[in-house]
């Protein structure tokens, strides 16, 4: 459902119901538009091969962009809340539904839209995020969604075989330690075979009213006790591939065997976009079969898909942030930033850095960003909980600029009940007064995480808006956003080129005293990236 405006008019369209002649004869007159959940709309549009109409509201994401901590999202429930409509559903209204109640539907878009105008003018950061983020990015998205990402099924067929086996060898291996062909995907079996039979450890491992827990979260802390530890969370990891992303994927594409991926707006508090149906973001890098499965993505014709990666972005902006001027400097001068962090912790020379003591340090220099405590690096490096406390207060001497930054944070979220992002994003913090302590240390977690990951994930919606603007004109489509990374499909003949339109383009979307690097890539598969 759309609010079309342009000088004179006023259009109410709901284009999965009208007929294609009069929508055709509607769209050409609409030049911007108003609505709810716009996105979906615009791939009418394109579909319909009209020009995109300029978006100059969404009330589904204005309502979230002041408020993203609300649930309520449907166009009934902002209606009812924040307007006091009631009555019978405004989301899904049959053809001649439409023209009974257009006026009804109007009112409620047009209302809740100029509510939500009036309390982001009294914003002036936040509006900016809106007018030249939000706003533009909704026809990017559109476009990337409508085109999707071709698969290859006969490759992912290929490796369904080998997943096969590999799941079976690994049942094989943990019925042998289990002496039993136990149900690995029960719970409460594996509870019998890991806490009775085979006598692990359960002191620290939660306990539900079924018994000990089998989560990976507790599984972890029994890492290197038993051999059938590790079994069991590669089973998981390759069983959740497979059901996830081999025997669904070829199910989701369409006659050109395309698969449509959805971006949502409105669903990470950090502003940071989601994937959905299928999740395109959650396929692993760093294991075998996750790179294979990416390896299943292929390039058309003649055409070949680019790259475009921010490098350390979020350790970056914590340098910029909390004004580290000697971290600021060590990315300017492109010095690894790992490496010396631990040379300083260490007190060692750079030359003299282990692979493993540089691990430590980048779980480090990335953690403390997400609250990263003694227990948290103990699990991720092996270290004891003594070594890990020690180490963590050795890297805030190290970087005192940044633990004062994150106090600040803290102080902020509890005087002023909200924290923002660089460029004006807010996250209110309610939570950081609770009573409950699991409760109000998780809430301010994410207070102190939101000025990294957030802006992190502003710069990279302003980038995704320059990016199409440059590439409007050439013969190219971004696909897919993968985090810190974009994904465009080109012709061969300029894939070199649009690489290096998109480092430009993407290490210049905002002038900072800090370098923002993107490394680029070119392959004919995701896999090669």
């Amino acid at each position: 459902m759309i609010l079309g405006v342009d000088e004179k008019n006023t259009y109410v369209l709901n284009l999965d119901k009208l007929d294609s002649e009069l929508v055709k004869a509607k769209i050409s007159q609409i030049k911007k538009v108003v609505g709810y959940d716009v996105k979906s709309t615009l791939k009418i549009f394109i579909e319909l091969g009209a020009d995109l109409p300029e978006v100059l509201h969404d009330v589904m994401t204005g309502a979230f962009l002041l408020n993203p901590l609300r649930r309520i999202q449907s166009l009934d429930e902002l209606s009812s809340a924040d307007l006091g409509y009631s009555g019978s559903s405004l989301d899904e209204i049959d053809d001649e539904g439409l023209i009974a109640r257009a006026a009804e539907v109007t009112g409620a878009v047009r209302e809740l839209y100029e509510r939500q105008e009036k309390e982001l003018s009294k914003l002036e950061k936040l509006n900016k995020v809106a007018q030249k983020i939000e706003w533009p990015l909704v026809s990017v998205l559109a476009k990337m969604e409508y085109i999707g990402i071709k698969l290859d099924k006969s490759h992912l067929e290929r490796i369904n075989d080998q997943i096969e086996d590999k799941v079976s060898d690994l049942e094989q291996e943990i019925y042998g330690y289990a002496d039993a062909e136990v149900n690995i995907g029960s719970p409460q079996q594996l509870a019998e075979v890991l806490y009775v039979k085979l006598g692990l450890p359960t002191q620290g491992i939660k306990k539900g009213k079924t018994g000990y827990s089998t989560a990976a979260s507790e599984l972890a802390k029994l890492n290197g006790l038993h051999p059938i530890i590790d079994l069991i969370s590669q089973w998981r990891e390759v069983t959740k591939l497979k059901n996830t992303y081999v025997d669904t994927l070829p199910e989701m594409t369409d006659e050109n065997s395309r698969v449509h991926t959805t971006y949502n707006l409105t669903v990470a508090q950090t502003g940071r976009l989601s994937s959905a149906d299928p999740n395109l973001q959650n396929i692993p890098v760093r294991t075998e079969l996750g790179r294979e499965i990416r390896t299943a993505f292929v390039a058309g014709q003649g055409k070949k898909f680019v790259s475009a990666d921010y490098s350390q972005q979020e350790l970056r902006l914590a340098a910029y942030l909390s004004e580290d001027k000697e971290l600021i400097d060590m990315f300017n001068r492109d010095v690894d930033v790992h490496v010396a962090t631990a040379s300083q912790i260490y007190s060692r020379e750079p030359q003299d850095i282990t692979k493993n003591m540089r691990r430590d340090a980048k779980v480090v220099n990335f953690g403390v960003m997400y609250g990263l405590g003694p227990h948290g690096l103990a699990q991720a490096t092996g270290m004891t909980h003594e070594q890990a406390k020690h180490f963590i207060e050795k890297y805030f001497e190290v970087r005192p600029k940044l633990k004062e930054y994150i106090e600040k944070i803290r102080e902020k979220a509890k005087r002023d009940g909200y924290i923002e992002t660089l460029l004006g994003r807010r996250r209110p913090t309610p939570d950081v007064h609770s009573s409950n302590f699991m409760v109000r240390e998780g809430a301010m977690r994410a207070a102190v995480n939101m000025p990294f990951q957030g802006s992190a994930a502003d710069i990279m919606k302003l980038a995704m808006v320059k990016v199409a603007e440059k590439l409007e004109r050439k013969d190219c489509d971004i696909l897919l956003q993968i985090h810190d990374s974009l994904i465009v499909e080109c012709s061969e003949d300029v894939a070199e080129d649009i690489a290096q339109i998109m480092k430009i383009t993407m290490e210049n979307v905002i002038k900072l005293p800090i370098k923002l690097t993107v490394d680029t890539t070119i392959g004919k598969n995701w896999g090669e990236l």
